[in-house]
């Protein structure tokens, strides 16, 4: 798709806009400055058609909650009193969600995020299924890359199942998404039984597509070789291969942007991503891109996770992330990075004790001029007003050679 820049700008501009791995070589005080990619939109053009995969996009939105927009076979489903009890249900939560989170995080991601090179790919390490905050805070993103434990299936064909087989799937599916709308994270232990009964992150994936106002395009099982190149497989083989994973193409009823998720299925520990070059090599070829991670355990600051955090710091243009991502001593001691801080620094939940409290980070945070306020409570401290969050932005050297 052509793209073409939002303002017309002169050559320093673009000349100070090229690839950050770009050297100045002849500029003897070349300076650091941050850098913000003028934000460019995809042209419309009018005469090229994207049909939707109808049949999926129904089972979605009967996953979702969400009536069905024609007449199909999940139509007359509708009139469960099981699937109206789940619909209303999951209505609430969803609003609930949206008031008291989902908005909150979209005003301050429009005056803050947005100004970022918003529109570059978006890594997700130990996401889980949760495309939800992902796109509320990279709205405009055309790819997304989810990489975590929890195993990709087949959903069941609800449209066929018993009744009693398919109320009991909508009944967990419910209890699944219940600490995501609490407490806007999944926990590892309740996702072991919940997406194990619900077949795999597919379902709770489908519910934050259709929620959050997106139409299915296509779905295509993959794996990544072990030079980085997806290929299509059967699902019934998916498990197979060392990288398997899911490619999900959506549409944005909204604003008619395509979007590109992928999930995969691995271990991100030093010796799972030893195992899986390929994978490696897929997430640098979407280089320059974007980093979140929240609510990750704390792995990055543990010997068997250094390898996943030396991708991230290689590779990422910006990292919004909170306390349990990368540790803050990683970016103290690197010039190549500016940090911007939000909310109120506070210790570690008790899950994890004393050991992951870092003073340096605390204190970054209460001498800081710039701070900002955080809205909105996104990770383990979700009872609490008390949140906190870091931005940390990459330098480029401003090429003057010309």
């Amino acid at each position: 798709m052509r793209m073409i820049l939002c303002c017309l700008i002169g050559l320093f501009a673009l000349k100070s806009c090229t690839a950050p791995t770009q050297e100045t070589t002849n500029q003897a005080d070349s300076t650091l400055q941050l850098q913000d990619t003028i934000r460019v939109l995809p042209e419309k053009i009018p005469d090229v058609i994207i049909y939707k995969d109808s049949a999926l996009d129904n089972l979605a939105r009967f996953v979702a909650g969400l009536p069905q927009l024609d007449s199909n076979s999940f139509t007359a489903l509708e009139s469960d009193h099981y699937w109206q009890e789940y619909k209303t249900a999951m209505d609430k939560n969803w609003n609930q969600m949206v008031e008291s989170r989902l908005s909150k995080i979209t005003s301050w991601r429009d005056s803050t995020l947005a100004l970022h090179n918003d529109l570059l790919p978006l890594f997700y390490p130990f996401s889980g299924p949760d495309f939800l905050h992902a796109n509320y805070l990279y709205p405009h993103a055309a790819t997304y890359i989810l990489a975590a434990l929890e195993p990709i299936a087949a959903v069941p064909q609800l449209d066929t199942l018993p009744i009693a087989d398919r109320d009991k799937f909508l009944d967990t599916l419910g209890v699944s998404l219940r600490d995501i709308f609490q407490k806007s994270y999944f926990i590892t232990k309740h996702m072991k039984t919940d997406l194990k009964q619900v077949k795999g992150v597919l379902p709770p994936l489908y519910f934050f597509i259709q929620r959050s106002g997106h139409e299915f395009i296509s779905q295509t099982f993959i794996a990544i070789d072990s030079t980085g190149i997806e290929t299509k497989v059967d699902i019934k083989k998916l498990h197979w291969h060392k990288t398997p994973g899911v490619k999900l193409v959506v549409r944005n009823l909204a604003s008619q942007e395509i979007k590109t998720i992928y999930y995969f299925s691995i271990s991100i520990s030093n010796g799972g991503l030893a195992e899986r070059p390929g994978f490696v090599t897929f997430v640098t070829n979407h280089a320059p891109f974007n980093t979140f991670v929240k609510s990750a355990s704390y792995l990055m600051h543990t010997a068997p996770f250094t390898s996943i955090k030396e991708l991230i710091l290689a590779h990422t243009e910006n990292l919004f992330q909170d306390d349990t991502g990368i540790p803050y001593k990683d970016f103290k001691k690197n010039l190549g990075f500016e940090v911007q801080f939000y909310g109120e620094y506070v210790k570690p939940v008790k899950d994890f004790g004393d050991a992951r409290y870092q003073p340096d980070l605390d204190s970054a945070f209460k001498t800081s001029a710039t701070r900002q306020k955080l809205p909105f409570s996104l990770g383990y401290h979700w009872n609490s007003a008390r949140q906190h969050y870091i931005l940390v932005r990459r330098h480029h050297e401003l090429d003057l050679s010309y």
